[in-house]
């Protein structure tokens, strides 16, 4: 497409980027934008590229050298990072001759579909959590290592307190997390004992997993192991079993032997609806979660319709209108109103409409190689996303709703 796109002129176009309505997902929270700017100021083709290119033997030589000097030189407007949106609203936009569009299209899907997926989960288990603290467990079965490093990214973004990826807990400054393994308690044979040595190491910081053999035993020689050494215990990890039974269970046992501070951390599968389940439904007295796969690959909802339109070229509207795939043309602005200082409704209007009364969404970020905004921190990032939640109506947060957010489209 680029090729014919040189030979034949090179149009002013406007391409959006939005996400059409998804089962489970009444909301959507956009991550990645930081990111996705840096590696659009960063887009070049190197000479391996163009050596690879040119092996193909399609493209024509004086199209390489456009390539070889090619860089983004137009604008990207956008939401703020950790911006609440709702199906079809767009949410980025980017504006230049065609080629620079239609180039960065792979690069700007997958870096705002990954990040905005992972983002959105998470908030959602964070408001299922009620009081009970969540930590990233998922870096073993994300879909690779850039993947682990979102996940931990994006959690921390939502609201988790900590992650177990070490090296996302450095990148990032996240509080980093973690607790012993079942092989680490195999390793010695002996379940006490195993406690005993990591004690002796860690002291009373120390978090034991007790369900290798008998998580009631387990929990037992954790007690015996506070009152022989005379040790606090920080806490006992369940990783397995009913965990409403045990959970009740351990805590009547800790209550006894007078380690009423020790917390209760369970993982093993969890999600938003099974936190939900033993927290807010059968009221279990877990202080600290772990959540790992389904929230590192978004089990439920694994791939969002996260969609790249153009809409504009040479100021003139575009789009597409064959059945369950239309869009509207125009490149657009999202007014948001706010009711009590909670969201009451939104507004998709053409770009250069003015709306009284509501908030604009998006805003010019990047101008032909100039950052227009100042790049946040995450702890910035993730305070925005906690107003944004808390300014987001329950009916939208329940994980049963079907409630659908106003969306009034003037176009």
């Amino acid at each position: 497409m680029g090729q014919v796109y040189w030979r034949q002129g090179l149009p002013d176009a406007t391409f959006s980027l939005f996400f059409r309505p998804t089962p489970k997902r009444l909301y959507f929270v956009l991550s990645g934008i930081d990111d996705l700017l840096d590696k659009i100021d960063e887009f070049r083709f190197d000479e391996e590229d163009l050596i690879y290119l040119e092996s193909l033997k399609i493209f024509d030589k004086d199209y390489l050298r456009y390539l070889s000097t090619f860089r983004f030189d137009g604008l990207v407007r956008s939401m703020k990072n950790g911006s609440i949106f709702f199906p079809n609203e767009s949410v980025l936009e980017i504006t230049g001759n065609i080629i620079e569009g239609q180039i960065l299209e792979t690069l700007i899907i997958n870096e705002v579909h990954s990040n905005t997926s992972l983002a959105t989960k998470s908030t959602r288990i964070v408001q299922s959590s009620g009081n009970s603290t969540i930590v990233d467990f998922s870096a073993r079965r994300t879909y690779g290592y850039e993947a682990a490093l979102k996940a931990s990214k994006n959690a921390y973004l939502a609201g988790f307190e900590g992650t177990s990826n070490f090296d996302a807990a450095k990148l990032f400054d996240i509080p980093v997390s973690g607790t012993m393994g079942h092989s680490y308690i195999l390793g010695f044979q002996d379940e006490y004992q195993s406690f005993l040595n990591y004690a002796q190491e860690f002291k009373s910081n120390s978090i034991y997993l007790v369900d290798t053999f008998d998580s009631l035993e387990g929990v037992q020689k954790v007690i015996e192991l506070h009152k022989n050494e005379s040790l606090d215990i920080r806490g006992i990890r369940l990783d397995s079993g009913d965990f409403s039974t045990l959970s009740y269970k351990a805590r009547k046992m800790l209550d006894s032997a007078g380690l009423k501070a020790t917390k209760i951390i369970v993982s093993g599968s969890m999600d938003e609806y099974k936190i939900h389940e033993l927290i807010n439904n059968q009221k279990c007295p877990i202080d600290i979660f772990g959540v790992g796969s389904d929230y590192g690959v978004s089990s439920d909802v694994p791939v969002l319709e996260c969609v790249y339109k153009l809409v504009e070229i040479d100021n003139q509207p575009v789009n597409k209108n064959s059945p369950n795939k239309s869009y509207l043309p125009y490149s657009k602005q999202i007014y948001r109103k706010l009711h009590n200082n909670m969201m009451d409704h939104d507004i998709v209007t053409k770009n250069s409409a003015k709306k009284n009364g509501y908030f604009p969404m998006i805003k010019n970020i990047y101008d032909r190689g100039d950052y227009l905004i100042n790049k946040e921190s995450l702890h910035d990032v993730r305070k925005y996303i906690k107003i944004q939640m808390e300014q987001l109506p329950d009916n939208y947060k329940n994980l049963k709703s079907e409630k659908i957010y106003r969306v009034v489209f003037e176009i």
